[in-house]
């Protein structure tokens, strides 16, 4: 009986240790900044202007405290958001619908979404970066 009441109290200790540290881990994960938490529309894609031309219609993001949504300008997509810290983001669980389109720049949208990992935001504009630098900027839609 000894032998079975250690064991449940080892593994309620053991138990309750990780669930702490699970809890921890959500607590530092913040939501984004408020600044943030709007529609944004694309302007530029790896340092070039964007038109209409690369896109059947600008890409949109709207983010909320914790999750994203919007559309690759042909395709809609959503996930979740995850922030460190003030300038720091990461688009996570990113899907998105498969439908054939004439954008021709979706793609390399989508790819540099998932590789964000920073932002800043100046004059009503935000921009995204990954590890090798500003990938792209937005105005507020």
């Amino acid at each position: 009986m000894k032998k079975i009441l250690m064991l449940f109290i080892a593994v309620s200790l053991a138990y309750s240790c990780k669930s702490t540290k699970n809890a921890n881990a959500t607590t530092v994960a913040s939501s984004v900044e408020k600044k943030i938490q709007q529609t944004w529309i694309l302007e530029n894609l790896n340092g070039k202007i964007v038109t209409e031309k690369d896109f059947s219609v600008l890409p949109k993001i709207v983010m909320s405290p914790s999750t994203f949504s919007g559309s690759t300008g042909c395709n809609a997509i959503k996930g979740n958001l995850f922030s460190k810290g003030a300038g720091q983001i990461q688009f996570l669980n990113f899907t998105s619908e498969t439908k054939k389109c004439d954008a021709k720049k979706e793609g390399e949208f989508s790819q540099l979404l998932k590789t964000t990992s920073g932002y800043s935001v100046e004059n009503n504009k935000l921009m995204l970066s990954n590890q090798f630098g500003l990938t792209m900027s937005f105005k507020k839609g």
